[in-house]
């Protein structure tokens, strides 16, 4: 097989292809049924598949899993039987017709993959920033990865007499299943892909070879899969994609933007054939429905004019439940089968023509597919303004009730440690709320965030700085979100005070957390509640993001021949209760021990607690005692009916008035007023 602009050939027949991946080499259930689970990718009518030639495990490992699992137990423990099952695989499929896509590692832990090559290097920081990246730097890896390249492509398979780098059964062979990693190691990646085909063709592998990338949906991931599709030694693009879990294309529309931005990069950017090496639609909805998502795929990706797509996973029966399995001998499977046979003799029968007139040169690298795509989150408005202890007032929002999100690729997850919202890159969340409590004083913002990566590692370097808008206007100072470390860390902000909160005391506004493009623009994540199944410790404590209305300080409300202040001795209101006396003024004080009566008719007395205090004479301060509901004007206390007190001359002035000497309490002057 070889490659002539955007199209496969065959000889001189060009060659296109709908295929499958498949469950053949790990397990005992799956290596038993191997001749079975080809033969119905045959019968469907397909012409190619894709399958995992991988397996790493650690040394020590157990013999169940060198039996059915490993290729390799460490970097010298080769294991014969997996490479003798590859040669059956081989025969079976050149039998039927089949063509192979052969995978060589993965980027995932599944079966050992890039954490299990990094673990025999010694390195165990799997949460570290970067760190699938060193499989492409590291030289024991890269020496240990080249080993098993070199043990399949010179390996004469007994059963044929074939050599692999020779057989015409394989079809390509795909460095790692899903390559992908930071923006900073993107040369490295390119790097390392060459040096690896130069290494293929040095031992005589006359197949394609193509890298393996997941794909892209950032827009730097788009550049970066531009520049590794377009290098000299790969044979093809190549892209995954499961819509049901990419932002940019859960409905149908978007799916159709999806694969034309593709497929315009590929055929009028690269100029390489395309071919979608994963695609497939979770078995969460109806037979019906899942079989018809599948034609709409294969439909858009053959009137654009791709070569090749391969659907996910044709398996027997097997233990485990996958969520895009299409099992073999399983009624429900049927009509999905159905649909991939049609597109399957359709496509070998006619080949492939683009019908796309909305894909050209003319388009270039033009974005088809928006990189922000807005999210509708929960519709409901934020209510329940609650007066705390304290005596302000809070309203807690959930972070992952966001009404609206907007960025390069947004949602909300559960699992790790907390709940949290996410987004990527650029953009902004919307939280919407009901107007604060008609109280004057300052809103203040308390939130639990930072930056967003893939997993939970960033750079030092990679925070992110962000600002808030209320109702379109941007309000309080910008909000610095620490590195991503999956938990993030407590910020406080003072959106707005005093007289601008008059226009938030009605109706529902909007509050929003953007990120702009700019050298700290990192993505945001925002925290919430403990996830329901985490079992760490949480340092700084969990809970929602909260808006908090405190009240200005007041100043001291007593007046002359008046009642008394509204607070006293630090407490609260709502600790206060209100009291009335007869011919007094409303006036607020402890349970226990704070009544006001007219000036002219009290006179300082001496505390009996060391919480009670006087403030300037004004009030007559008893602890423990009550007033009686009906007392006379000219009293204090029960105890003291009818003890009249001397009223101050005319005068004189006033207690609030006088000097500081005649106002404060001591023995010597306490008896001369006696």
């Amino acid at each position: 097989m070889r490659v002539e602009g955007t199209r496969f050939f065959v000889g001189e027949a060009p060659f296109a292809f709908v295929g499958a991946n498949v469950h053949l080499l790990h397990g005992p259930e799956a290596r038993t049924h191997t001749e079975a689970t080809l033969a119905a990718v045959a019968a469907d009518g397909m012409t190619v598949a894709r399958v995992w030639a991988l397996g790493e495990a650690p040394v020590d490992a157990p013999s169940w899993q060198r039996e059915h699992f490993a290729f390799r137990a460490g970097p010298e423990g080769w294991i014969d039987g997996a490479y003798r099952h590859l040669d059956q695989v081989l025969v079976t499929a050149r039998r039927l017709g089949l063509r192979l896509i052969l995978t060589l590692s993965n980027h995932w832990g599944d079966y050992g993959g890039i954490p299990m090559y990094l673990r025999w290097a010694g390195q165990f920081d799997q949460g570290a920033y970067g760190y699938g990246d060193r499989f492409f730097s590291d030289a024991r890896v890269r020496g240990w990865f080249l080993a098993h390249l070199r043990r399949l492509v010179t390996r004469v398979n007994p059963l044929t007499g074939v050599r692999y780098g020779e057989d015409p059964t394989i079809m390509a062979w795909e460095l790692q299943n899903e390559m992908h990693g930071t923006p900073e190691a993107a040369p490295a990646r390119r790097e390392w892909v060459v040096a690896m085909t130069r290494a293929l063709r040095g031992l005589g592998a006359r197949q394609l070879v193509v890298p393996g990338v997941l794909g892209y949906d950032l827009a730097l991931e788009r550049e970066e899969w531009i520049a590794l599709c377009a290098l000299p030694e790969v044979a093809y693009c190549d892209h995954h994609v499961y819509p049901e879990t990419r932002l940019q294309s859960n409905t149908l529309p978007r799916l159709r933007r999806y694969i034309d931005d593709r497929t315009q990069l590929a055929h009028f950017v690269v100029g390489k054939p395309l071919v979608w090496g994963e695609f497939g639609f979770a078995q969460r909805t109806a037979v019906a429905t899942r079989a018809l998502w599948h034609a709409h795929f294969l439909e858009r990706v053959f009137f654009d004019g791709a070569s090749g797509a391969l659907a996910w996973i044709y398996q027997p029966p097997l233990p485990w439940q996958g969520t895009y399995r299409i099992v073999v001998g399983d009624r429900r499977h049927q009509a999905v089968r159905r649909v991939l046979a049609r597109f399957a003799r359709q496509v070998a029968r006619d080949g492939v023509q683009a019908r796309n007139p909305a894909l050209g040169p003319a388009r270039g690298r033009e974005l088809l597919n928006p990189t922000h795509v807005a999210l509708a989150g929960w519709a409901g408005v934020h209510r329940g303004w609650r007066r705390a202890i304290d005596g302000s007032w809070r309203l807690p929002i959930a972070v992952e009730r966001f009404g609206r999100a907007y960025f390069e690729e947004a949602g909300a997850w559960d699992g790790g440690v907390l709940v949290h919202a996410y987004g990527r890159r650029t953009g902004w969340f919307e939280y919407r709320f009901a107007g604060v409590p008609a109280v004057s004083g300052r809103l203040v913002l308390r939130v639990r965030t930072s930056s967003e990566y893939p997993g939970a590692a960033a750079p030092p370097e990679g925070w992110t700085r962000a600002h808030l808008e209320l109702d379109g206007q941007r309000v309080g100072p910008a909000l610095e979100a620490p590195a991503d470390d999956g938990l993030g860390a407590w910020r406080e902000l003072t959106l707005l005070e005093g007289a601008a909160l008059g226009r938030l005391q009605r109706g529902v506004h909007r509050l929003r957390f953007v990120v702009d493009p700019g050298p700290q623009a990192h993505g945001l994540a925002l925290y919430g509640r403990e996830a329901p199944l985490n079992r760490e410790p949480i340092e700084g404590g969990s809970g929602p993001i909260e808006l908090r209305l405190r009240p200005l300080p007041r100043p001291h409300l007593g007046r002359p021949n008046r009642g008394g202040p509204e607070q006293l001795f630090g407490l609260p209101r709502r600790l206060l209760r209100r009291r009335r006396a007869p011919g007094r003024k409303f006036v607020f004080g402890p349970r226990d021990a704070v009544y006001a009566a007219p000036a002219q008719a009290l006179r300082p007395v001496r505390p009996r607690s060391p919480s009670c205090l006087a403030p300037h004479g004004e009030l007559g301060l008893r602890s423990g005692a009550r007033r009686p509901r009906h007392a006379p004007e000219r009293s204090v206390s029960r105890r003291r009916r009818g003890q009249s007190r001397p009223r101050l001359p005319p005068s004189t002035p006033s207690a609030r008035h006088a000097p500081a000497r005649d106002r404060s309490w001591n023995e010597s002057e306490g008896s001369r007023d006696a």
